[in-house]
C-alpha cells in the first residue's frame, strides 16, 4: 500500500523539497493515462503492433505488473505547482488487466528535462532512487529496427546510481563504463558528477527512457556497495584507472567472465579501487553491464576490513557472483525448476512478456513477428559496438523467431532440442538485458522461490519539457 500523507506532512514535504521539487504521485489515476500516452507518443513516436496493446512503447520494452517493487518507503505529494516536480504515473501497455491478473506496462517517472540536477535531488531525497540501482538506457524508437535490439529488449547500456549527500542535500550520480566524457561528463556539475546529464543521456537521445532496477541486498551489502561505488566515483574523477588499467570492451559477446568461473578480474578491479596493484591482469576490458555486475559481486566485501585479503589472495572468499551469468535461452518454458540457475536466459524476454499479456496464440505469433521481422532496418544513433553485434547475430534472428513460436506452441521436446543447439552460439553473459529479464521474472514458480530472482523493477525515467508536465504536476 502506498504511503498516505496528511495535509501537514504534505506541507512539510513541499517545504523540504523546495530546492528541487517533490515526487508527485499519480499512480492508479487512470484519467491521466490518456495524457501520459499522448506525452510518450509525442516524444517517442507511435508503433503499430496489436489492437490490444498500446502502440507507443513496444511490448518487449515493458515489465509485468507483478514485478513492480512496492514503493512503501518513497515520499510523495498528490500535486505540486513546482515546475521542477517529477510525476510518477502508470503507463499501461495493455488496455486492461485480464481476469488472470496479467498486465504489462511501465511505472513512469516523468522529469523536467530542463532541471536534471533538481530531478536527481528529488528522486534521491524521496527514496525513489537508491545507491546500487541499475539504470538501463533503453530506446523505444528502435523497435522493429535492428532485430538484435529486440533480443536485448531495446536495452543498450547499464549505469549504476550512487546516492550521496552534498551540502546537506541528497542527489544521485551515475557511474559507468566507459569512464569517459560521454558517460560521466555532467553538464551541471562537471566530469564525474553526471546526474543523467552527460552527452550519452542528452545528445541525440531524445528517444531514450531509463528503466530503474533495484538489486535485492541486505543492510550490510548496501553499506559495502555504497563504499565501492564512492571509490569508483573518486577514481573516475581522478582519471587514475581508466583507460590505463580498465578500458572499454566494445564486444558485448566477449565477456571477461569465462566458463571456469574465475573471478580474479573482479578482485583486480577491487584492487584498483583500493589503490593496490593488480595481480592477474594488466588491463581489464569491460563493457557497461559487466562493470555493474562486478560492483554487485563485491557486495559481501567491506573495503574497510577486507583490504588485506586482496593483497594475500588472488580471489578473496568474499567475492561472489551476484547472479550466475546467463545463457541465451533458459529452461523456463519446458519444465524448468525454480532452483535452476539457468531457468531464464538473457534472450527469453520476448516470449516471457508475450505470455504475460494473456494473448491468444495467433496474437502471440504476430507479436513475435513484430519483434523479429524478416526485414531489418537501421537504428540511427546506435553505437558502433551494438551495430557490430547486430551484424554478428543476424543469422540467429530467424532461428530465434522459430524458437519463440515453439515456446508459444508449448512444444516442450522441440524447445529443449532447439535450445541445446542455440545456446552454444554465445557465452554466458551479463548483458543489460540479462538484468532486465531477471527483474521481470516472478518471485515464485509452482510455489517455490525462483533462485535467479535478484532484482526488482522500480520505475522508468523519461525526461520531457516542463511545459508538457505542468498539468500533470498540478491537477
Amino acid at each position: 500500500m502506498l504511503k498516505t500523507i496528511n495535509i501537514f506532512l504534505i506541507t512539510a514535504l513541499v517545504i523540504s523539497f523546495s530546492f528541487a521539487g517533490p515526487i508527485v504521485n499519480k499512480l492508479g489515476q487512470n484519467p491521466f493515462n490518456t495524457q501520459i500516452a499522448a506525452l510518450v507518443e509525442s516524444a517517442l513516436g507511435v508503433w503499430s503492433q496489436s489492437d490490444s496493446l498500446n502502440p507507443s512503447v513496444a511490448f518487449y520494452d515493458t515489465f509485468p505488473a507483478h514485478s513492480m517493487l512496492p514503493l512503501d518507503d518513497v515520499s510523495f505529494v498528490p500535486r505540486s505547482n513546482d515546475t521542477d516536480s517529477v510525476v510518477l504515473t502508470d503507463y499501461t501497455a495493455i488496455g486492461a488487466q485480464s481476469a488472470d491478473g496479467y498486465a504489462i506496462g511501465l511505472r513512469m517517472a516523468l522529469a523536467p528535462q530542463e532541471s536534471r540536477l533538481k530531478a536527481a535531488q528529488s528522486m534521491a531525497e524521496s527514496g525513489l532512487i537508491k545507491t546500487g540501482d541499475i539504470i538501463v538506457s533503453t530506446r523505444p524508437l528502435f523497435a522493429n529496427s535492428l532485430q538484435y535490439l529486440a533480443l536485448q529488449l531495446l536495452n543498450t547500456h547499464n549505469s549504476v546510481a550512487v546516492v550521496v549527500t552534498e551540502n546537506g542535500k541528497k542527489l544521485f550520480y551515475n557511474i559507468d563504463m566507459p569512464m569517459d566524457e560521454d558517460m560521466l561528463g555532467g553538464a551541471a556539475l562537471g566530469f564525474g558528477k553526471s546526474v543523467i546529464d552527460s552527452p550519452h543521456f542528452t545528445k541525440d537521445n531524445k528517444n531514450m527512457i531509463m528503466h530503474i532496477l533495484r538489486p535485492r541486498l541486505n543492510s550490510n551489502q548496501k553499506a559495502n556497495l555504497q563504499k565501492w561505488l564512492e571509490k569508483s566515483l573518486i577514481k573516475a574523477r581522478a582519471k587514475t584507472i581508466y583507460p590505463e588499467f580498465v578500458s572499454f570492451n566494445k564486444d558485448y559477446n566477449d565477456p571477461t567472465y569465462k566458463s571456469n568461473g574465475d573471478l580474479s578480474f573482479v578482485a583486480d578491479v577491487a584492487r584498483l579501487l583500493l589503490s593496490q596493484k593488480m595481480q592477474v591482469y594488466k588491463n581489464i576490458k569491460m563493457y557497461c553491464s559487466e562493470f555493474s555486475w562486478v560492483m554487485l559481486s563485491l557486495i559481501d566485501c567491506n573495503p574497510d576490513t577486507t583490504a588485506d585479503d586482496f593483497k594475500k589472495s588472488k580471489t578473496p572468499a568474499c567475492i561472489k557472483e551476484f547472479f550466475k551469468p546467463v545463457q541465451m535461452f533458459g529452461s523456463a518454458f519446458s519444465g524448468g525448476q525454480a532452483s535452476d540457475l539457468d531457468l531464464y536466459g538473457m534472450n527469453d524476454g520476448i516470449p516471457f512478456l508475450i505470455t504475460q499479456t494473456g494473448a491468444l496464440p495467433q496474437t502471440g505469433m504476430d507479436l513475435v513477428d513484430f519483434a523479429l521481422p524478416g526485414v531489418d532496418h537501421d537504428a540511427e544513433g546506435l553505437s558502433s559496438g551494438h551495430k557490430a553485434m547486430a551484424a554478428e547475430m543476424a543469422p540467429l534472428i530467424k532461428k530465434a523467431n522459430g524458437y519463440f513460436k515453439l515456446i508459444l506452441a508449448e512444444n516442450h521436446s522441440q524447445i529443449d532440442e532447439a535450445r541445446a543447439k542455440l545456446n552454444p552460439s554465445s557465452p554466458r553473459n551479463y548483458s543489460p538485458t540479462a538484468f532486465s529479464v531477471l527483474a521481470a521474472i516472478p518471485d515464485t514458480l509452482k510455489g517455490e522461490k525462483i533462485a535467479q530472482k535478484k532484482l526488482d523493477y522500480v520505475t522508468t525515467i523519461k525526461y520531457l519539457p516542463k511545459a508538457k508536465l505542468k498539468d500533470l504536476q498540478s491537477k
